[in-house]
C-alpha cells in the first residue's frame, strides 16, 4: 500500500467520526457559540475552521494551494454535514488521480486568507490538514455537555453508553 493509498483509507475511515462529531453537536445553532475560553474558539468557529479543511485539500489537488477561509458559517447543523461529506468524498475522489510522484513531490502553499504561511510537499499537506481536524474535533468533543448535548460515540461508548450498558 503507498503512502496516498493509506491516507485515503485513513481519511475515509477519520471522516465517519467527523461527521459523528458535527451531527452530534446542538440544533439549536445558537448554542454553537459556546466556547471553553476567551482566547478559545467557538464552537461555530471550530466547525467552520475544522469542516473547510476538506474543500481546502480538495482546492489544492487542482491548484498546488490550500487556502484556509477563516470565517465559515452554517445555519445548521445538517448543512454543516453536508458541506463537509461532499468535500471529504470529493477529495477522495480527486486524490485516485493522483500519481505518487505528485503526492511524494508536489508543492503545496498553505495560505490564511492569502496570506502564505508556509509549503510543504502535497503528502505532508494533507496529512498535517487531516491531523488538524482531529485535533479540533477532539476539542470540540470538550463543549457538547456545556452546550447541554451529550457527547456523541466518536471512538468508543460515551459515558451515557456506559451508563446504558452498566444498567443492563
Amino acid at each position: 500500500m503507498t503512502n496516498k493509498e493509506f491516507f485515503i483509507q485513513t481519511w475515509q475511515s477519520e471522516m465517519k467520526p467527523t461527521l459523528t462529531a458535527v451531527n452530534g453537536l446542538p440544533a439549536d445553532i445558537t448554542k454553537l457559540d459556546y466556547r471553553g475560553h476567551a482566547k478559545a474558539r467557538s464552537a461555530h468557529e471550530i466547525i467552520g475552521h475544522m469542516l473547510s479543511h476538506a474543500e481546502a485539500l480538495c482546492d489544492a489537488v487542482d491548484t498546488h494551494l490550500a487556502n484556509e477561509k477563516t470565517g465559515k458559517t452554517f445555519k445548521s447543523i445538517p448543512e454543516a454535514a453536508a458541506y463537509f461529506e461532499k468535500n471529504a468524498n470529493a477529495l477522495v475522489e480527486k486524490l485516485k488521480t493522483v500519481d505518487d510522484k505528485a503526492w511524494d513531490g508536489q508543492i503545496i502553499e498553505f495560505q490564511v486568507n492569502g496570506h502564505k504561511i508556509f509549503d510543504a510537499p502535497m503528502g505532508s499537506m494533507f496529512w498535517g490538514f487531516m491531523f488538524d481536524i482531529i485535533h479540533h474535533r477532539g476539542q470540540l468533543s470538550t463543549y457538547y455537555r456545556h452546550m447541554g448535548v451529550r457527547n456523541p460515540s466518536i471512538y468508543g461508548p460515551s459515558a451515557e453508553d456506559m451508563e446504558a450498558m452498566a444498567a443492563k
